[in-house]
């Protein structure tokens, strides 16, 4: 299994963060930074499984504000629909 790690120590940005889990992903140039595109590109996903870490998660969640908790109930939707699983740290 493949994964991607998203390091809160170094994300500070919320372009930081889609920008991550589109390289980990191989997600399309045009790929949206936005919660809906990211539904999109995770349904649209034929690769192989990813396995979503985050790291000091709590310090992403303290500089993104909603937007981490935006982005974390996407991941949280894909990964019980068996698309990635996901690892808060």
């Amino acid at each position: 299994m493949k994964k991607c790690i998203l390091d809160g120590s170094r994300l500070d940005t919320i372009e930081a963060v889609y920008r991550t889990l589109g390289e980990g992903f191989q997600f399309p140039e045009y790929f949206g930074s936005n919660p809906d595109a990211l539904w999109d590109a995770l349904g649209d996903y034929s690769g192989e499984p990813v396995a979503i870490v985050w790291r000091d998660a709590a310090r992403s969640a303290d500089l993104l504000g909603p937007r981490f908790a935006q982005i974390v109930t996407v991941l949280q939707r894909a990964a019980s629909e068996g698309i990635v699983t996901l690892e808060l740290g």
